[in-house]
């Protein structure tokens, strides 16, 4: 996101009170405990609206872009290739496949059938991915939905080490 498209959003999420300068940042940072602190404290409703805005959208994309760094290895024997399908309002979802390996994994264009697809909002996504919640806890409650291989499903917070709040 060039500097003027961050001001603009800046100036936007200022006049609404939504969010701080900082706060985007953080958001944007992509690095987790950067934005856990935001998503701790941001209320639910401002939190939805910033992943709705075009920062928002930029935000996931960089969570997605150091899933890689967080990959925790040998979970599979095989390459398995996983579609997130994250819902945004009032924005476009965010797509992104990634496949994970026996010792990498890295994000792909989004084309060939998947193992696994995960749908969730992008609220749900960013708390997942802070380790705010478990995934689990969303599937029970609706707010996750998965298609495909099941076994693979069950293995997702164990990719990024990811445990529940409190139990780092």
């Amino acid at each position: 996101m060039n500097s003027e498209a961050m001001d603009r959003a800046v100036a936007i999420a200022a006049e609404s009170g939504k969010a701080s300068r900082s706060q985007i940042e953080d958001l944007l940072s992509g690095e987790r405990p950067r934005v856990r602190s935001v998503v701790e404290v941001l209320p639910e409703a401002d939190l939805i609206w910033a992943l709705g805005t075009d920062v928002g959208e930029q935000a996931l994309r960089n969570a997605f872009d150091l899933m890689p760094s967080y990959y925790v290895a040998g979970n599979f024997d095989r390459d398995i290739l996983v579609r997130y399908k994250v819902t945004r309002a009032p924005g476009e979802p965010v797509v992104q496949d990634v496949r994970f390996g026996p010792q990498t994994c890295g994000l792909v264009e989004p084309g060939d059938t998947p193992d696994l697809t995960v749908f969730l909002d992008g609220t749900g996504f960013v708390k997942i991915a802070t380790g705010l919640v478990k995934g689990m806890e969303l599937l029970m409650r609706g707010e996750l939905k998965v298609s495909g291989d099941a076994q693979v499903a069950m293995k997702m917070e164990a990719f990024f080490g990811l445990a529940p709040a409190g139990k780092r």
